[in-house]
């Protein structure tokens, strides 16, 4: 390993900062001439003192950035790892040193990779897809285009406080419910206590200044007009879960004003108190676990729980095709090695005990033995917030640290937690530690390659990056660390703790899985992403258009196939073709530089979509005067990249592929399966046909029929007929249930314009409506109102004024003025007459 910052012979660290800056050819002075270790100590003072010039550009590169040494306060430094392995070219951008840098796996084409996996405590929501499918895409393109040997290891966190908190809470709740000895006076009295506490804990700040007094049920609408319906811009700015615990606590209330009117009714069966608990789970659920959390001992509760949303987990995984890992590990299996490598920090001077857990020393850390702390967020250090939301919601020993920076390595556990034997007593791992010790054991003392979603770059990522090189004793445990970008709802990242999320499976009910993947290929995987109607709707478009071009191409194909016949002597591959093999080479070339530039799959996809493109101009030119050869070679290229992407799972087939089996022991099965339905609908078809030949039906009817099969019977086959211009209908194999979305979009989108219409339609008639409602008065009564006999006390023999009420004349603008008003009228008038005649 060598530093990645390394001059070359004769160049001064200044020419390497001016050639990073491309400024280099234009400097030619003596002072900025190379300095070598040789040069003497003048000329090298002399060019240093040029340095502040070019400070303002020099701070701003992210290469410079890289590469600035431990001697630097602010950045660690970062060692390129080498190899005499042939190496692919590959860059990638690393967040250990903020800028993109050289792939270089340490052993050969072997890759070591570890990725944080869920914390299973509640549904997978789309944050966890951002995060998954966007390494399944790298992860796919390293594996299946650059060809590197994957070792892909991810956790499962089965152990945690929220997995604690949740599982107890549930179990509390449930035993609650089912709880025959209560009444609904005495859930009722429960739920108000329940409000009541949480409303004074969490509002407390607003309370006091606002309320000047402890705020009850009773209080609350009071309270509720205090914050302007919890609409108050320092109230809601006041925590980022202000909104969510405010609507936690309305939702409550109502549910108690409704069960107060039940019992007033003398309704007070069991439907009434669920609906009661169901509605005040957020607040009755903490309140319960206050009173009784600690009394929780059986430990298969919160094993259950875990194990149950794991499976959930996997489910949305495999509904999204992203691959499993190699290896999969999770916390509860690896805690006696959790165990030995707390005790090995501990024995290295890097951690300390205290009353039964274990604490990092982050002071006896940093600087020591070339270590830095937090490398991935420097300026993050001594951030209060994260560091205590690191540490998790049940973990309140803040005044037993000796530094508010150091985290928690193992847990004392508390009554109502799950426990395991150590040394410093019965307790249970923190956090950070988990990904440490399961990604070590498996894939050793350091890693190539270390992912997941940039909002536990940390304190946790950092946490691991220190407990690790603090066990080994080495200065990096891992060689790139890459983050995916947070997922953003309605300007918000998508957190399942500020409930501001939708679940995977919510979102597969609206978009398909290939829609989804789409999103996240359009984005840079580093970047923040929108999940929105617009963004979706432009992925929907491009997989729609790439959809488009594969069940074109492989009808024709196919077709081709079927009528292909000997050569008819005559060349085909001319000037067009030869146009669409040099738009394909480019489109290879710019996808191959694209994928090796940091997996920048918007620039590939564009690509993609520019070859589709060009062949579907050239397909225009008709069947009789294409090459099919030449079309093949494009789908199957094109083909290839999109299993890359994973948008399909087919090893050879072209386009999006068939879920069909053949060969796997039920071919017959699936060939009943799939050809009965269709049999079924041609058969009718044939019965019809017969009937209206029998009965000399006419042809209107007949081709009536034929527009069904076409637009109703075979679309919900996944069985696509195009006709073209040329008589000879195109058949095309669609996802029935891609059709089916498509179908309900269009009909949306037409309900919705229909609407739209009908709005403007009613607008209009409302207007017009006004108008006779105006015109109703005669213009020769418009000026002899009473409001108008208090202005006016002539008029000429049409009824517009003459003198005013003084019994002077009018002038002549204001005369005019009235006339106008009065021939207006008269308009109105004619028209609201015509009304009533017709």
């Amino acid at each position: 390993m060598t530093a990645f910052f390394v001059l070359s012979d004769g160049q001064s660290l200044f020419e390497v900062r001016l050639k990073i800056l491309g400024l280099l050819p234009q400097i030619q002075h003596p002072k900025y001439r190379a300095i070598d270790k040789n040069t003497d100590t003048a000329s090298q003072q002399s060019a240093d003192a040029t340095l502040p010039l070019f400070s303002k550009y020099l701070i701003q590169s992210p290469v410079r950035r890289a590469m600035m040494s431990s001697s630097s306060s602010n950045r660690p430094v970062w060692n390129q790892p080498e190899s005499t392995y042939p190496q692919t070219g590959l860059k990638v951008f690393n967040s250990l040193t903020k800028s993109k840098v050289p792939f270089v796996p340490r052993e050969g084409n072997n890759v070591s990779w570890y990725g944080c996996g869920p914390t299973v405590y509640d549904a997978a929501h789309m944050g966890h897809a951002c995060n998954y499918v966007t390494f399944d895409i790298i992860r796919r393109i390293m594996e299946d285009y650059i060809g590197y040997d994957m070792s892909v290891v991810m956790n499962i966190t089965d152990v945690d406080d929220k997995i604690i908190l949740r599982a107890r809470q549930k179990h509390l709740l449930k035993q609650y419910q089912d709880d025959a000895s209560l009444s609904l006076e005495q859930v009722v009295d429960d739920v108000t206590a329940a409000f009541n506490e949480f409303v004074n804990k969490h509002f407390k700040d607003f309370i006091e200044p606002r309320m000047g007094k402890v705020v009850t049920s009773e209080d609350w609408k009071e309270f509720v007009a205090a914050v302007d319906q919890g609409k108050d811009a320092a109230f809601v700015a006041s925590d980022e879960k202000t909104p969510m615990r405010y609507s936690a606590a309305s939702t409550a209330f109502f549910a108690l004003s409704v069960a107060r009117l039940h019992l007033a009714e003398g309704k007070a069966g069991a439907d009434e108190m669920l609906k009661l608990t169901s509605s005040a789970e957020d607040i009755l659920s903490p309140w319960l676990d206050r009173l009784h959390g600690a009394e929780v001992t059986d430990q298969r509760i919160f094993r259950d729980l875990a194990a149950f949303w794991e499976k959930d987990f996997f489910e949305d995984m495999d509904a999204l095709n992203v691959r499993r890992p190699h290896v999969l590990t999770r916390v509860s299996e690896f805690v006696d090695e959790i165990v030995r490598f707390v005790q090995r920090i501990i024995d290295n001077g890097y951690a300390y005990e205290v009353d039964g857990s274990v604490y990092f020393d982050v002071s006896a850390f940093d600087g020591k033995n070339d270590h830095f702390y937090a490398k991935l967020e420097p300026t993050s250090k001594g951030n209060s917030r994260l560091l205590a939301d690191g540490e998790g919601s049940l973990s309140k020993d803040e005044f037993k640290k000796r530094n508010s920076s150091d985290f928690a390595l193992w847990k004392l556990s508390k009554p109502g937690e799950p426990r395991w034997p150590s040394p410093w007593g019965e307790g249970r791992p923190g956090w950070h530690i988990e990904c440490s010790v399961m990604a070590s054991e498996i894939l050793g003392a350091q890693i190539d390659v270390h992912v997941g979603g940039i909002d536990l770059a940390f304190p946790h990522h950092d946490n691991e990056l220190c407990q690790s090189e603090a066990h080994f004793e080495n200065q990096q445990w891992v060689n790139y660390f890459m983050h995916a970008g947070h997922l953003n709802i309605e300007g918000l990242k998508m957190s399942k703790s500020l409930k501001n999320f939708i679940t995977i499976k919510e979102a597969l009910k609206k978009y398909s899985a290939r829609q989804i993947r789409t999103l996240f290929l359009l984005s840079q995987w580093n970047k923040p992403l929108f999940f929105d109607a617009k963004s979706m709707e432009e992925a929907i478009v491009v997989e729609k258009s790439l959809s488009n071009f594969f069940a074109n191409t492989t009808a024709l194909l196919r077709e081709f196939r079927l009528r292909q016949s000997e050569s008819d002597a005559r060349r085909h591959t001319l000037a067009p073709e030869l146009d669409v093999l040099e738009a394909l080479k480019d489109a290879k070339s710019q996808v191959h530089r694209a994928l090796l530039d940091s997996f920048d799959t918007p620039t590939a996809m564009r690509a993609i979509q520019e070859i589709v493109s060009r062949t579907n101009t050239y397909l225009q030119r008709g069947r009789d005067n294409i090459d099919l050869q030449v079309v093949q070679t494009v789908v199957e290229y094109v083909s290839r990249i999109m299993r890359v992407f994973g948008m399909s799972n087919e090893s050879s087939a072209l386009g999006w592929g068939s879920s069909a089996a053949s060969s796997d022991g039920q071919g017959a099965a699936d060939r009943e399966s799939i050809l009965l339905p269709v049999a079924r609908v041609l058969s009718d078809f044939r019965d019809v046909v017969r009937e209206l030949a029998l009965s000399g039906g006419d042809k209107q009817a007949l081709l009536k029929l034929c527009d069904k099969i076409r637009d109703n019977d075979l679309p919900e086959l996944g069985v696509i007929i195009d006709d073209h211009g040329d008589g000879r209908a195109l058949v095309k194999i669609a996802d029935p249930e891609e059709i089916r979305r498509d179908r309900e979009r269009q009909e949306a989108e037409i309900a919705q314009r229909l609407l739209t219409k009908q709005r403007e339609a009613q607008k209009a008639e409302e207007k017009r409506q006004s108008r006779l409602a105006k015109g109703k008065q005669s213009p020769e009564e418009m000026f002899r109102t009473p409001e108008m006999l208090d202005l006016y006390s002539a008029w000429d023999e049409r009824g517009i004024p003459t003198k005013d009420k003084a019994g002077e004349e009018l002038t002549k603008n204001k005369v005019k003025k009235l006339t106008k008003e009065y021939d207006a009228q008269k308009k109105l008038h004619e028209k609201y007459l015509e009304s009533l005649s017709a």
